[in-house]
């Protein structure tokens, strides 16, 4: 017990030196001697917290305000991050998993003393709604100069570079106070929201947040649609959620047959079947599978079930029956005007072109000439001389 006491104070006080040296601003030139990290520094670029490592350590964890974040890597060399706050001054340290109590932390970024942070906008907050919409809204500053205006961006990680929103609300008080994307489905996964302030009296720090679209805890489901088939003997009914981020949902159906009391189905399947239904009011709610928040239940639905033995047609079969039924009887018609040449009675056919020469010859006799042999008859022949013209 002594040596845990022991060990839990070391501890305490390794925490203690962290926060001291990172509130007083001391040099790493003032680090121990004899520690084996030494030059703790974060690299924003490769958005890094890395160190000079002397001697063999131990397995290196990185902490992000006291909360464990990722394991060092490449040789205890450094910690790799997702992201690094822009706005928002956190504490960075490291720790051993083995060894004597070890603990050595930094700010980033660092402070800058002439803006005021309480003017800076507060409780910055995103959501998914409508299936491709992020709203990012906020408050204003507590202590923010009457002429503050905010506006917010997304900031694309590897590059750096800055995106304004461009769709805002303002406040009563004309203020900016939140912005939505139309098409969510155009940003990056991971992005940083970014809101500035502006004054004429003073500068005002930003704030900032990290968001993570496919995990992001806040999206408001669109409530599902339901058609349903229905007959005397069943009842079935279907439906589909949408998102850009989850394909694994769960549903609350609340059904109410007739007068009797409502009642609710959870389901994971998206689709749901009762056995002699009659009348029946459905409505249903969806939500994310790792998600806490439902969406708003569905218009209330009515089904009367009890209209006959079989279940009404699809429009789209109706539709394939009737224009099956309309090439049978053409090709009846059809049939039968062949049969009994009503097309040619209706349709008479076009007379051809007269020709002269060999319409005339059609209806003369005509007699083959054999000038190989001689004819059975002699014909007189007699000499006709011309004299002039008259």
């Amino acid at each position: 017990r002594a040596a845990r006491r022991g060990s839990c104070l070391a501890m305490a006080l390794l925490w203690l030196a962290v926060l001291l040296t990172s509130a007083s601003g001391l040099p790493q030139s003032q680090e121990d001697h004899y520690s084996p990290i030494k030059n703790l520094r974060i690299e924003p670029v490769e958005r890094r917290l890395t160190w000079d490592l002397h001697g063999n350590v131990s397995e290196i964890m990185c902490f992000i305000n006291s909360k464990f974040i990722t394991k060092a890597v490449n040789h205890n060399r450094y910690c790799q991050f997702h992201v690094l706050p822009s706005c928002e001054v956190k504490n960075f340290s490291i720790s051993l998993t083995k060894g004597p109590p070890f603990l050595m932390g930094i700010q980033y970024p660092l402070h800058d003393a002439e803006g005021n942070p309480e003017a800076a906008a507060r409780g910055l907050d995103c959501r998914v709604h409508d299936v491709d919409v992020l709203t990012c809204s906020w408050d204003v500053g507590r202590e923010a100069p009457r002429d503050i205006q905010y506006h917010l961006y997304w900031q694309e990680l590897r590059t750096r570079r800055e995106y304004e929103c461009p769709n805002y609300e303002m406040d009563p008080r004309g203020k900016l106070v939140r912005c939505h994307f139309n098409d969510v489905s155009r940003l990056p996964k991971h992005l940083q929201i970014l809101v500035r302030g502006t004054s004429q009296s003073a500068w005002i720090p930003c704030s900032d947040r990290t968001v993570e679209l496919s995990e992001i805890v806040l999206e408001i489901l669109n409530p599902p649609n339901i058609t349903a088939t229905c007959n005397k003997s069943y009842l079935m009914m279907e439906w589909e959620a949408c998102s850009h981020f989850n394909n694994r949902f769960e549903y609350e159906l609340q059904l109410q047959k007739g007068s009797d009391p409502a009642y609710t189905e959870k389901l994971q399947e998206k689709f749901f079947e009762l056995h002699n239904p009659k009348n029946y009011v459905v409505r249903l709610r969806a939500k994310g599978f790792y998600r806490k928040s439902w969406s708003e239940w569905s218009a209330p639905q009515s089904f009367e079930c009890d209209l006959g033995e079989d279940s009404p047609r699809p429009d789209w079969l109706l539709a394939a029956l009737v224009l099956l039924a309309t090439l049978l009887v053409l090709g009846l018609v059809i049939a039968l005007c062949g049969r009994y040449s009503v097309l040619q009675k209706i349709f008479p056919p076009i007379p051809h072109m007269k020709d002269p020469i060999t319409d005339n010859l059609q209806n003369s006799k005509l007699v083959a000439w054999e000038g190989s042999r001689a004819s059975r008859e002699d014909c007189p022949v007699a000499e006709v001389q011309v004299l002039g013209e008259t």
